[in-house]
């Protein structure tokens, strides 16, 4: 595709928005196109954006070509490269935002001519099965005390970030928030109570819901952050929970999920724990709900899901199931005297 058809072919995207002078206007379509495709009253939206932009221009630099000219069979090798290094549920991510670039560039009249197709529409795999990958898994309670141990050494030494990254994780076990409701969080969001405290928080789904936390400790680890950071005056305005911190622990931007996730890594791995992810937080609190309560319809509850099918499939897959039986086939089995071991043949 000539220079000229590449110009032209993109410049009625950019007609009634403003674009960056002097860039590429591929790239131009890139942001564009992040930004149509994410609200702008998602949490963590820049970060959303950095994301989308990256995997679009990760892909047109892997295949070489122009948007126009990319087929099924590049789509096809790219998914193959993905798949050697990512796991299924991020190599469907990764080829549902290049649908989505597609798409969008398809709905605009000057430029739909010179993109033949949408090439991932035939080389896209199927959604994966929710909560059934290899990094489905629930913290076991010695990995979960190994991993707060860790952190808790490190805050003791007065680290703001440990601190920090401390209460953010009795956050999550205790209540089971999801990321995205968990990093949302502003100082007044929080109520705090004599023996916990209650969250204010939007849901999966945009609705709005208060959830009590009914542990002191939970309360203790905000509040000796906050006040180690000499943030306290947070709890009564609409500033975010939770913020970075330079080496001098003063404050500066949100707190973003990934930044505590690669935390988070380093305290496992100091707990000698490898493959730790953030949504193993929330697995574990759905373990340990499940484990003790026996009860799917409380687990339902407790972690926000509109199916109960969902959950079942949730508590399937991380739960231990408890053995209920084997005293009872033990007592049907004739007791014998001795065991065999083997050992007799040495």
């Amino acid at each position: 595709m000539s220079r000229d058809l590449h110009n032209q072919m993109l410049a009625p995207i950019s007609t009634n928005k403003p674009v960056v002078a002097d860039v590429d206007p591929i790239e131009n379509a890139i942001v564009l196109w992040a930004e149509a495709s994410t609200r702008t009253e998602t949490r963590d939206r820049e970060e959303r954006l950095r994301d989308k932009r990256q995997i679009i221009r990760s892909f047109l630099q892997f295949v070489g070509k122009h948007p126009g000219e990319v087929d099924q069979m590049d789509v096809r090798a790219w998914r193959k490269h993905l798949e050697s290094e990512k796991s299924e549920n991020t190599v469907y991510s990764y080829l549902s935002r290049v649908s989505s670039f597609y798409e969008w560039l398809r709905k605009h009249p000057g430029i739909k001519d010179h993109i033949p197709g949408n090439p991932v529409s035939l080389g896209r795999p199927t959604a994966p099965r929710p909560y059934q990958t290899e990094k489905t898994k629930a913290w076991t309670d010695d990995e979960m005390n190994a991993i707060l141990d860790a952190i808790a050494v490190e805050a003791e030494r007065g680290s703001i970030h440990a601190l920090r990254d401390y209460a953010v994780t009795l956050f999550y076990l205790f209540s089971g928030l999801r990321r995205n409701e968990l990093f949302g969080l502003r100082g007044n969001d929080v109520e705090l109570q004599e023996d916990g405290l209650i969250i204010r928080y939007k849901r999966k789904g945009g609705k709005y819901q208060r959830r009590e936390v009914g542990h002191s400790d939970v309360g203790a680890a905000l509040i000796a952050y906050l006040k180690k950071s000499r943030r306290l005056s947070v709890l009564h305005t609409g500033d975010p929970l939770w913020t970075r911190h330079d080496r001098a622990g003063d404050p500066g931007s949100p707190l973003t999920s990934r930044s505590f996730a690669n935390n988070l890594k380093k305290y496992a791995a100091k707990a000698g724990i490898r493959g730790v992810n953030i949504h193993q937080t929330r697995h574990t609190y759905a373990r340990i709900i499940f484990e003790d309560s026996g009860n799917l319809l409380e687990t339902q509850s407790a972690l926000d899901h509109e199916n109960q099918a969902t959950t079942r499939v949730y508590v399937n897959t991380i739960a231990v199931k408890r053995d209920r039986h084997s005293n009872q086939i033990a007592r049907r089995i004739r007791q014998r005297e001795k065991q065999p071991t083997g050992d007799e043949m040495e």
